[in-house]
């Protein structure tokens, strides 16, 4: 059988305690493998507010008192959850760099050759960032399912390994699919592409005044009639 938790982990809570929280592990795992690319942000936003929130308490009180120190607390809780969903998209294109970088020179020995495979890898990292948390956070979901079966003691290793990488397989392939089929506006909105607005669903929509056709206008976000020459 496999292994439980390391020694002593147990001591101070009850055996319904440890499942609990190892079934919560599982779950964690399960959504971060099968929806990351979905949840990652709001992970990020929520670690990054409660970190900013607490330098901000700090360094405020420390400053001008218990008001003060709510106040920047709550400045800083805003920046913090912005600045951690920043810092997590370009730490992940700087990882895949360097991993490029020590793969490639340690193939083929060349420097240059492997700083512009791990300029690349960054570049296409950052530029395609949905498919790249998708398949990270399936590897960090199936490791963290792997995590809490073994802890949980119930199947031997060998099934765990198996479980551990059909997870992650599996996982990167639903969340890929998923972040295939998501409309396109969306894609850009998320990349920063400036996104030309949709016309309203008004299908055959006539003039007031005249009782002509009217155009939709993207440039204003408005509709246009040409015989009465005025936007309504």
């Amino acid at each position: 059988m496999a292994q439980g938790p390391p020694q002593g982990f147990e001591d101070g809570l009850s055996s319904e305690l440890g499942i609990l929280i190892y079934l919560l592990l599982l779950m964690m795992g399960l959504v971060l493998a099968f929806a990351g690319h979905i949840v990652w942000r709001h992970l990020m936003s929520f670690i990054g507010a409660i970190i900013g929130g607490v330098f901000g308490f700090v360094i405020g009180t420390a400053v001008g008192g218990v008001l003060v120190g709510l106040i920047v607390s709550m400045l800083a809780a805003v920046v913090g959850s912005f600045v951690f969903i920043f810092l997590a998209e370009i730490g992940l294109g700087v990882v895949a760099g360097l991993f490029a970088y020590f793969v490639v020179y340690g193939m083929v020995g060349d420097v240059i050759v492997a700083l512009v495979v791990a300029a690349l890898a960054l570049g296409l990292t950052v530029v395609f960032i949905e498919q790249a948390l998708g398949i990270v956070t399936a590897i960090i979901g199936g490791l963290l399912v792997g995590l809490a079966l073994i802890w949980l003691d119930w199947m031997d290793m060998t099934l765990i390994v198996v479980t551990m990488l059909g997870v992650m397989i599996f996982g990167s392939a639903v969340q890929l699919s998923a972040i295939k089929n998501k409309p396109a506006t969306v894609m850009q909105a998320r990349q920063g592409v400036a996104v030309p607005p949709m016309a309203p669903g008004a299908p055959g929509r006539t003039c007031p005044s005249c009782g002509g056709p009217l155009e939709y206008i993207s440039e204003y976000n408005r509709f246009y009639c040409y015989r009465c020459q005025r936007y309504e």
